[in-house]
């Protein structure tokens, strides 16, 4: 059992925003059938520091509890990092900008590979390359995202708009249209389209449903390589390009395995 006041913050920890209405229930619970869940620390020179259960632990302040239930562990500060973001990640409490930046401190801080993170967080690569690919946002869209305004799929979309001022009016045009994901990629790809295409809708029907087919398969390959890609179709029949975007060393090596290319 441990006073409140002798638990220090987790410096790691990858939570930025609490929300206030879920803290209220919290503290009210508590208040009513005391913490039944023990906070997690471990032991530092200085005495002890959180490790998991941000929440619960400021909830006990909240409330000036004198003593809460802890169970201390030895670890390294990576397996405290680690620990931190497993705890929220397995409860889905992290906007998506959270858990970005909670897996690229893991990266950065302990040098991992994309892989050994997704490993030790228990995601696919493609969903960590993905995330990671979010703190690519300008302020601005990053805060919608991380206030719920946006969807993961929303901001996915728009990395590949790189004026700012087009990115934050198709942001808006999103919340307020209540786009989907599939209408803004449908919108994007209309604006980013090469002058040497023709819109759709001035294509022969035959073309029509030629570019139609395309973009099912620039969608498939997309969630199968975990990155943006397009095929962009030359003036002669059965020629073109196939082009896959990427976003740092990693993500290409990545992107090469799944390829299936191995260098020499």
């Amino acid at each position: 059992m441990l006073r409140p006041s002798e638990v220090a913050r987790n410096p790691r920890q990858p939570r930025e925003h609490f929300n206030d209405a879920a803290m209220r229930t919290l503290t009210d619970s508590i208040r009513e059938n005391g913490l039944m869940q023990p906070i997690v620390v471990r032991l530092i020179p200085t005495g002890y520091e959180l490790v998991a259960g941000e929440r619960r632990l400021r909830a006990a302040t909240m409330l000036g509890l004198g003593t809460i239930p802890a169970v201390v562990r030895t670890l390294d500060d990576r397996q405290s990092a680690e620990w931190a973001l497993i705890e929220n990640l397995q409860r889905e409490d992290l906007n998506p900008l959270e858990r970005a930046k909670g897996i690229d401190r893991l990266i950065r801080e302990f040098s991992l590979s994309h892989q050994q993170a997704a490993e030790r967080v228990g995601l696919e690569r493609a969903s960590v390359s993905n995330l990671l690919r979010l703190l690519d946002l300008d302020p601005a869209t990053a805060t919608l995202v991380a206030r719920g305004d946006l969807g993961q799929g929303h901001a996915k979309v728009l990395l590949a708009v790189t004026d700012s001022g087009l990115r934050k009016t198709l942001a808006q045009t999103v919340i307020d249209r209540q786009w989907s994901v599939r209408r803004l990629e449908a919108e994007v790809r209309r604006l980013l389209a090469p002058a040497d295409l023709p819109p759709a809708s001035m294509m022969p029907r035959g073309k029509e449903r030629s570019r139609t087919q395309l973009d099912d398969l620039e969608r498939r390959l997309s969630e199968h390589l975990g990155t943006r890609v397009q095929i962009l179709v030359g003036r002669r029949k059965g020629q073109g390009r196939l082009v896959i975007d990427f976003h740092g060393l990693e993500h290409f090596d990545g992107l090469m395995e799944r390829i299936g290319y191995q260098a020499d």
